[in-house]
Formats: C-alpha cells, sequence, structure tokens
C-alpha cells in the first residue's frame, strides 16, 4: 500500500498563502481571526508577508475583538 504524506502549511505559511490570494489585500474579518491566532510575533508576520509591523498588529486586534462576532 502506498502511503502518501500529506503536508498542512503551517498557520504562517495558510496566512501567507490567503494573503498573497487576495488580489487589493484588503484583509476580510475572518483573515484578522485567523492573524490572531498565528502563534508566530507579529514581527514575523510582518517580514514574511512584506508589511508594517503596526499593520500586523492592527489585523491581530481587529481578530481578537471579533472573535465573539458571528457574520451571516
Amino acid at each position: 500500500m502506498l502511503d502518501i504524506e500529506t503536508h498542512q502549511p503551517s498557520p504562517l505559511d495558510q496566512l501567507a498563502i490567503d494573503y498573497f490570494a487576495t488580489r487589493n489585500r484588503t484583509p476580510s474579518i475572518d483573515f484578522c481571526r485567523r492573524a490572531a491566532g498565528v502563534p508566530e510575533t507579529d514581527d514575523a508576520i510582518a517580514r514574511r508577508l512584506g508589511v508594517a509591523i503596526s499593520t500586523v498588529r492592527g489585523w491581530r486586534d481587529i481578530g481578537v475583538r471579533a472573535r465573539g462576532l458571528s457574520c451571516r
């Protein structure tokens, strides 16, 4: 039997994939929620995505506030 290894991207890798897939670079509330859950530092995320640290902090702040909200 052939065993195929499935590779799940790290939370930071997935965040980068989602960010670069967005054409206008305006993140959604869901993106901000996921950014808040990434365990890496603000600096590491900012370097990976090529944005300012303050931008990452803003996303994370929005994400933390939005965790209790439900979008319908």
